[in-house]
């Protein structure tokens, strides 16, 4: 229960969090158990997005301290001191959850997300198990992947054994020294928060480690946390702890940046200041910009003039030439002057002017200048693997391709695709994925930009669309030249994969094929119709080969894994020469 405006992700979490510590004293079943699994792989997520958005804050305190030691520099160490001791307690946590998981699925630990430890059947993949291995023989790359598994998630003596065993001292107890921990983090946040209260009551309310219960129900924070507590229950409690600190570490720190905020606006001189809407302008377009001084008087309004001027020495300025000829001079609202000019010609165009301040002791000029790039209008359409597109792809996410327009941000501009259609992958970055109709020969991505508001065309791209290739067929058993032992060949299995094709993570299975040989002399062949396996009768022909003789394999379909597309016919047939 984290302090702030908490976002409606963290108070579902917060809710099930409630929820789970009031079942978890009952006997749950399998399926509830399971839900509160995924509840706390929630709560690691969410404290994943902490981690990345307070290294954004930390990155804002390095910044400003290497800019400015002397007015930034004390306020970094205390962020970074914060930082210290969040860090450590977490790791601390992480773990403990790991020990956790170890003890209660006998020295079988999975890390990192679904798609890392299971297989396309959703099974666990025996392989990414670290098997008996302690926490500090991990990686630090392993060390900070989540939980993925935890099978013994009913097991009520793993917890307290581990963290508060009743035959060691309580300083010595996991958990009572996580309690610690959390109450030295809790001091140094408050030593930071300068008295404000609303921060302090939040630090006091996530870092609460109070006994629970009253008279004979009475409970320390670690026994009603971990003793006689499901494994899973102490899991997801151990990760709400860690998403809590990280939440508070990010109001204190967001706290502290306020100081940073609140000096970098201060300014030291008068300036004039020019400030174009952009500084790249598409032939046709107009330029326009914002002129204005930046310690102004707000009872008086300068004069802004465009155009070229003379400097007449000791702070002495004059434009040239004639007012409306050869400059021009700006209606000026709020002490900022609006100024738009239309481009006729292509390339660099500077430009500048005057701003004349009148003062007690006469009239001040502020000359500024500026610069920006007028070009033609085109768009730039970028496949990021090949320069055609390729219809089948669905399963691995489609034809990846990224599109830009000079001058305008990725999420300023609009792509449409014809003959087929676009899903955006990173649209901040002008990434998509493609997915061209099957049976045409072209599409087309047509770019948009907004232009004063205004959706205006900026140029089409077109690609030529091909079929993903047909898969050929293999027996990994047969060597290179296309020999194999009967014993071992039986066994074997016939798959279907594509050989030089730009994407990876395209996956074929046999559906069917025919193997045709001679059985005891005499021509002899079966089908296989379900699956990439040799039937028991074509077994028996591999079994009574001749060496010397060949085993046919023809008539091979497979089927795209992951697409919802019919069997296709593989490319080429198979001769295997007995060995």
């Amino acid at each position: 229960m984290a302090s702030g405006v908490l976002s409606p992700r963290q108070k579902m979490i917060n809710m099930m969090y409630l929820v789970l510590t009031a079942l978890l004293a009952l006997n749950v079943s399998k399926e509830v158990l399971n839900s509160f699994f995924e509840v706390n792989k929630g709560i690691e997520r969410t404290t994943t997005n902490f981690n990345l958005k307070n290294g954004e804050t930390y990155d804002t305190f390095d910044n400003a301290a290497g800019n400015n030691p002397e007015k930034y520099q004390e306020v970094r160490n205390k962020a970074y001191e914060v930082k210290k001791i969040a860090d450590e307690v977490t790791m601390y946590i992480q773990e403990m959850k790991y020990d956790l998981v170890s003890r209660c699925d006998k020295g079988e630990v999975y890390l990192g997300t679904a798609i890392d430890i299971l297989d396309e059947d959703g099974k666990l993949i025996p392989e990414k198990a670290q098997v008996d291995k302690k926490f500090k023989e991990l990686t630090l790359q392993q060390k900070y992947l989540p939980i993925g598994w935890l099978n013994n998630k009913s097991d009520r003596d793993g917890a307290g054994d581990l963290f508060f065993p009743k035959t060691s001292a309580g300083k010595n107890k996991r958990a009572t020294i996580l309690k610690n921990k959390i109450e030295e983090y809790r001091l140094l946040l408050i030593q930071n928060a300068n008295d404000d209260a609303s921060l302090i009551a939040n630090i006091n309310l996530v870092c609460d480690i109070s006994n629970k219960g009253s008279g004979k129900k009475l409970q320390t924070w670690e026994e009603y946390n971990f003793v006689d507590m499901p494994s899973v229950g102490a899991l997801t409690i151990l990760s709400k702890v860690q998403s809590d600190l990280r939440n508070i570490e990010a109001d204190l720190i967001n706290y502290l940046k306020r100081d940073i905020d609140s000096k970098s606006l201060k300014f030291t001189s008068a300036e004039g200041i020019q400030i174009p809407t952009t500084n790249f302008v598409l032939r046709g377009d107009s330029f326009r910009a914002e002129i204005f001084i930046t310690a102004k008087n707000e009872n008086q309004n300068p004069d802004i003039y465009v155009g070229e001027y003379d400097s007449l020495g000791v702070g002495k300025y004059e434009m040239k030439g004639v007012e409306g000829v050869d400059y021009e001079t700006l209606q000026v609202i709020n002490g900022k002057g609006m100024f738009a000019t239309r481009t006729t010609s292509e390339g660099s165009k500077k430009w500048g002017g005057l701003i004349a301040m009148k003062t007690e002791t006469g009239t001040k000029f502020y000359p500024f200048a500026g610069e920006y790039l007028v070009a033609a209008k085109t768009a730039v359409v970028s496949p990021t693997k090949m320069n055609i597109l390729y219809t089948g792809l669905e399963a691995i996410g489609g034809n990846p391709i990224q599109i830009s327009v000079p001058g305008y941000t990725a999420g300023e501009i609009t792509p449409v695709m014809i003959n087929g259609s676009l899903k955006p992958d990173k649209k901040s970055e002008g990434k998509y994925n493609a997915f061209p109709k099957s049976g045409m020969n072209e599409a087309i991505v047509v770019l948009y930009a907004n232009v004063d508001g205004k959706r205006n065309k900026m140029g089409e791209v077109k690609f030529r669309v091909r079929k993903t290739p047909p898969p050929s067929p293999q027996v990994p058993a047969v060597d290179a030249n296309g020999v194999c032992d009967r014993s071992i060949l039986k066994t074997s299995v016939v798959i279907a994969k594509l050989d030089a094709f730009e994407f990876d993570g395209l996956k074929y299975a046999v559906t069917s094929f025919k193997l045709s040989g001679t059985y005891k002399g005499a021509p002899a062949n079966d089908e296989q119709q379900n699956g990439m396996g040799f039937t028991t009768k074509m077994q028996g022909i591999i079994a009574n080969a001749k060496s010397g003789s060949t085993i046919n394999i023809t008539k091979i379909r497979a089927k795209l894994i992951g697409a919802n597309l019919p069997s296709e016919k593989v490319k080429g047939d198979l001769v295997i020469e007995i060995k």
